[in-house]
């Protein structure tokens, strides 16, 4: 019974103090977003044009002119007795220069992820595809919600 009315009186609390998740704005689109230039890897360019171009809503009173600078490494972090590497780390920074009615603004993110060989080349790659691909999602979640607050 004690833990019933505990329940309630978190819901209660949860529901009347204005909680909303974090990233509930990501979905309302109400910025208009225009690439300029795109510089760096081809691969995380491609990316990022094709999750970002879900952000072009023509209705939008301010549009974002962009210029987009990224860099792809793969580091080798530890060799087996072969000297053969065994570890991995994958870097991707990102640079966005945002132009607003004559304001420029740069944001800059940076995600890295340790991974281990896998165990063919066909393998390995496709995971290191995944990773990329989370990983620019993550760079356009963060990016995204910086526009969106001011």
């Amino acid at each position: 019974m004690l833990k019933i009315l505990r329940y309630t009186f978190i819901l209660i609390l949860i529901t009347s103090c204005g909680y909303s998740p974090i990233y509930s704005n990501l979905n309302k689109k109400n910025i208009n977003i225009k690439i300029e230039t795109v510089n760096g890897n081809k691969n995380v360019n491609k990316l990022i044009t094709q999750k970002l171009s879900r952000y072009q809503n023509e209705n939008s009173e301010k549009v974002h002119n962009i210029k987009i600078d990224s860099n792809y490494e793969k580091l080798i972090l530890a060799k087996n007795t072969a000297g053969n590497a065994t570890n991995f780390r994958l870097k991707i920074k990102v640079k966005f220069t945002v132009t607003t009615n004559d304001n420029s603004k740069d944001y800059k993110f940076t995600e890295k992820f340790d991974m281990k060989k896998g165990g063919t080349i066909f393998e390995e790659e496709k995971y290191e595809n995944s990773i990329i691909n989370d990983m620019t999602s993550i760079i356009i979640q963060r990016f995204i919600s910086q526009l969106q607050v001011e």
